[in-house]
């Protein structure tokens, strides 16, 4: 209020006579204020914290050796009108017995235009433990080394506050790029661009000036708000007020509705650490946005008071102002519910504060005094301010309560927000960097979706009282299995409220752990239908989970994080968890052999891998939890992370507790998962793993790893046959050595793109050749037991004419022998074998035309003879067998290989010339073989 003597100040408009005095008048009032304010803010400080304040504007006006953020003489110093005062100057004499405060004469160019604090300091809600927001202001233009060795020296500040028990944050403006809306990027310390003039709004009404330059806001009357820039220019232009004086941050007559879309997903994002700190923020800018474009700013109040000469420290608090406007708000919507929210995040504010063992006697007392008026203007019954006190030793099911209606205002607010910027954007779609960054983070904290773990929405002061609780393994509504988290009820006590109904045993005890409701001592009661799971493995997977969870916990957030697609940074696999390993340990007798890989395990190739428990941190800092059945569903599992996790490879974690077999089961998905993310991550195109009696083929396509299964060997060879349109290499699991799959690990260890790869396996009963061309694709052929170089043959004479009339493998023809090793293993080493070196042979060559759809002629030389299907008809093959026979000195009936063979593109089975491979010719090679060498009478 207005005392007695109160003298309201009145500057004319542009035209009238504007009184210096009464300029000079509200310039005074207004550093008044501030050095008020200044003073509350270190009564509330230790001895050693006040002299921080009373420190920092000399530290930025000189540099000096022994002074805190010393970086060189040559470091940019001095704000203009600033000399220290008496306690300054003991303050340095305290860390420096040879400091001198020296004049710096008459106008120098001072790189330093200001120094002011900003936030909640000076109000009523500041205290010890309070951030120190700092704005820099320093010359326009500063040169960039200059201002490189500034920021060195503004660091070191901030350490010396931190030793001091200050967190403070030294921000740098440039007042020209500021007003011209280029403000500081957005990060978790500071707002950046996404607020503009919101952000200016709350400069100007809770700003305490420490130096320097004086804003020349503070000379625009609140009458003139709409015409900021005019009347500052009036002042300026006829020398009322000298510009050297003056620092122009820009007016509030513009603001765009984006802005509030901005503001509020800023302080949304504040509230998901601190909900109701941020509530009344919220709610005060939906009371803006509900005035646009004419709003009535809290500055501009505050303004107003000052020029009409009014003392009453509570008109004048930021905090209370912000306050009084949203209840007004409120009230006049009749939100009675949001109101009562308002009011308890206000309450839990200030009485926080006091029950700080910190806070200032004095500052205890003005506290309780307006919290006891407020609670009785509220109406508030005793009832309900135990209910709040409650806070501090809360039960979960409250805490659940207020989470809901928490979680519910945040939501509103965010939509409400939207709705507006949509409205008065003309439904432009708003798609700013930094507003899209905040909103992930936003919809990453709050919103819900299957599997994912909710935070509960506590403050600081916020404890949640330990209690027992009981998982009860139920059926859901859908009739799938689920479980049932509730209270503990002891005796005949009356059935506790479920907490969280889940899919997942997992899902539920990381909610617990997340959430801090675990510990150790913890005596939860089971109740379980099919599931076999103990204290003990609870236990342990609690464990396990909260040394997961620490990680995430420790590790800094910044939202660069939210310019991408989320990927996951740590996952944890939960093997059978609470699965029957009765089963198992009844079938140790069967399983008993010299197999030991836990996807095909023993004599059966059983796989003890019934159900995987994923736990997946994300860098949005989301935690899921899905549930895969099987070793599909372990493969499905392990697919989705090699695709997700990007080019960084997560923290990976396996659990098993199963009474047998854990550690081996553990191992081996670990050892299958960090194979994959190799394979692939070397730029491998194919992964095989056995599992059960199946192979399972992992290939990257296009849009991502994915996996397929192939029930036998035959099928896997088939597989592997099927021509390709480019090189993929193919890689095999370790533990597929020695599986039966015979030399294919170590064929494909030399397999390399543009060459084809002829490998010779002589066995006892059999030769096995094996090739594979250009493009990786294996072919297969089982022959007598001959010599490799009576086999190798007439590979090398039909590969090499192919190759001749086609360019296909530009790195040419490879030969090797296969053999095992010392150890058992394959090993495959060169043949040295050249094509050409086997012998003269008879020539068999064969030319076909396509005569019709799905019909060909076929002509077959033999030497200096030839056979047609125009002369021989369907027996054009049966007659060039006998001719062949019959030309053979020896007479044996050994089988006829082709040295050629020529077709058309048509009925290799391609369109054009690029998507030819040597495949194509092996395959139809041995198809023309097998008509020859039919069994004939």
């Amino acid at each position: 209020m207005s005392g007695p003597n109160a003298h309201p100040i009145h500057l004319g408009v542009p035209g009238e006579d504007i009184d210096r005095r009464d300029l000079a008048t509200v310039v005074r009032r207004f550093k008044n204020l501030h050095r008020l304010q200044a003073q509350h803010i270190q009564e509330c400080q230790t001895l050693r914290q006040r002299e921080f304040l009373d420190l920092l504007p000399l530290l930025f006006h000189c540099n000096h050796p022994n002074l805190p953020g010393f970086v060189s003489l040559d470091t940019p110093a001095g704000l203009p009108d600033y000399q220290p005062g008496r306690a300054t100057l003991r303050c340095a004499a305290k860390l420096s017995k040879s400091f001198e405060s020296r004049s710096r004469g008459l106008r120098p160019e001072y790189p330093i235009d200001a120094l002011y604090l900003m936030g909640s300091v000076g109000s009523i809600a500041y205290s010890r433990k309070s951030d120190l927001d700092i704005w820099l202001c320093h010359r326009p233009g500063l040169a960039t080394a200059r201002l490189a060795e500034l920021h060195r020296k503004a660091a070191g500040i901030e350490q010396w506050a931190a030793s001091l028990g200050l967190e403070a944050h030294i921000f740098f403006i440039d007042s020209e790029m500021f007003r011209q809306g280029q403000g500081t990027p957005v990060s978790t310390e500071s707002c950046g661009s996404v607020q503009h003039h919101l952000l200016l709004e709350e400069f100007y009404r809770t700003s305490v000036w420490l130096a320097g330059r004086i804003p020349g806001w503070w000379l625009v009357p609140p009458e003139q708000e709409e015409r900021y820039g005019e009347y500052l220019r009036h002042l300026i232009d006829n020398r009322f007020v000298n510009a050297d004086d003056l620092i122009d941050f820009g007016g509030l007559e513009r603001v765009r509705p984006e802005e509030f879309l901005g503001g509020a997903l800023w302080h949304l994002n504040k509230a998901i650490a601190s909900p109701h700190k941020s509530l009344l923020k919220l709610l005060l800018m939906e009371s803006y946005s509900a005035e646009y474009p004419r709003i009535e700013w809290l500055c501009t109040r505050l303004k107003a008071a000052l020029y009409q000469d009014q003392t009453d420290s509570e008109e004048l608090d930021s905090y209370l102002l912000m306050y009084r406007k949203v209840e007004r708000y409120l009230l006049a919507r009749g939100e009675t519910a949001r109101l009562e929210l308002a009011r308890q995040s206000f309450y839990l504010k200030i009485n926080g504060l006091m029950a700080a063992v910190t806070a200032a006697p004095a500052e205890k007392a003005r506290r309780r005094e307006i919290l006891a008026r407020k609670v009785r203007d509220w109406g508030w019954p005793p009832a309900r301010l135990k209910a709040i006190e409650q806070r501090r030793r809360w039960r979960v099911v409250a805490a659940l309560e207020e989470q809901k209606a928490i979680v519910g205002e945040l939501r509103l607010s965010y939509e409400g927000m939207r709705r507006f910027a949509l409205l008065h954007s003309g439904g432009r779609a708003l798609v700013g960097e930094e507003i899209i960054r905040l909103g992930r983070r936003m919809s990453a904290a709050l919103e819900r979706k299957p599997g994912k773990i909710d935070s509960l929405c506590l403050d600081g002061g916020d404890h949640i009282e330990p209690e027992d609780y009981a998982l009860q393994e139920i059926r859901l509504a859908d009739g799938e299995p689920g479980w049932a988290l509730s209270l503990r009820r002891e005796g005949g006590a009356s059935a506790a409220p479920i907490l969280r109904k889940t899919r997942s045993l997992l899902e539920g005890l990381t909610w617990l752990v997340h959430n801090n409701l675990y510990r150790p001592s913890m005596n939860p009661y089971l109740e379980t239908q099919h599931s076999v799971f103990g204290p003990s493995e609870l236990r342990q997977a609690c464990d396990a989970l909260a040394g997961v969870l620490k990680t995430q916990r420790a590790e800094s957030e910044t939202l660069d994080e939210y310019s991408r697609p989320p990927r996951a940074v740590a996952v944890a696999l939960f093997i059978n968890l609470g699965a029957d390993a009765e089963a198992q340990r009844r079938a140790n007798l069967r399983l008993a052999s010299n197999r030991y890989d836990a996807l095909s395990y023993g004599y059966e190739r059983a796989n003890l891998i019934e159900r995987v428990d994923a736990l997946i941190l994300t860098s949005w800092r989301e935690i899921l939890v899905h549930q895969y059945q099987g070793l599909t569903g372990l493969f499905a599992c392990l697919a989705e992370l090699v695709n997700e996790s990007g080019g960084e490879a997560p923290r990976f974690h396996s659990f098993c507790f199963a009474t047998t077999r854990a550690r081996t089961i553990a191992g081996r998905v670990e050892a299958v998962y960090r194979a994959l993310r190799a394979a692939f991550g070397a730029g491998a195109a194919r992964y095989v793993v056995r599992g059960g009696r199946s192979y399972f083929l992992f290939e990257r396509l296009p849009l991502g790893v994915e996996f397929r299964e192939l029930p036998d060997e035959e099928r896997l060879y088939a597989e592997l046959a099927a021509t390709r349109a480019s090189f993929a290499s193919l890689s095999f699991d370790p533990a597929l050595a020695g599986a039966g799959l015979d030399p294919l690990p170590a064929l494909y260890r030399c397999n390399k793109p543009g060459a084809v790869q002829v490998f010779c396996l002589a066995e006892a009963a059999q030769v096995r050749v094996f090739i594979l061309d250009e493009r990786g694709s294996l072919f297969h052929r089982v022959h007598e037991p001959l010599g490799p170089s009576v086999v190798l043959g007439p590979y090398a004479v039909f590969l090499g004419a192919v190759l001749q009339r086609y360019v296909l493998a530009a790195a040419g023809i490879e030969y090797y022998l296969v053999e095992r090793d010392g150890a058992g293993e394959y090993a495959a080493r060169p043949a040295g074998l050249p094509p050409g070196a086997v012998g003269k042979k008879i020539e068999v060559r064969v030319f076909a035309q396509e005569i019709g759809p799905g019909r060909a002629a076929y002509t077959i030389a033999c030497d200096d003879w030839e056979c047609s299907s125009m002369e021989s008809g369907q027996d054009v093959f049966a007659a060039a067998a006998e001719r062949i026979l019959a030309l053979r000195r020896s007479g044996l009936r050994y089988p006829i290989h082709i040295s050629d063979i020529d077709l058309p593109l048509s009925i290799l089975g391609v369109e054009t010339p690029e998507q030819l491979q040597t495949m194509h010719f092996l395959l139809y090679k041995r198809k023309i073989e097998q008509r020859l060498n039919q069994p004939r009478p």
